[in-house]
């Protein structure tokens, strides 16, 4: 009996094909756009991770040329003096 006053008081809810299709048709669209801005992120990450690979390249790369610049100016310097 609770559940009839319930119901009589919820009153009836009918939903039919054209709400069920507009809901369809929005959710259609919700995720293209969804796909659209996670193409977008997986381009700014691509890009991101070739900044991050092209800096870590120049971190390692350095140490060997500031080594090779101390020993060409050490030779330089020794040519300079006479003493090579």
């Amino acid at each position: 009996m609770a559940e009839r006053e319930a119901e009589n008081r919820l009153g009836v809810v009918e939903i039919g094909a054209r709400e069920i299709y507009d809901e369809v048709v929005g959710l259609r669209e919700d995720m293209r756009s969804v796909a659209e801005k996670g193409e977008e992120l997986r381009a700014d990450v691509d890009d991101h991770e070739t900044r991050i690979r092209d800096l870590e390249r120049w971190r390692y790369a350095l140490p060997v040329a500031a080594a090779s610049g101390v020993v060409a100016a050490g030779v330089a310097v020794a040519k300079a003096t006479g003493k090579a």
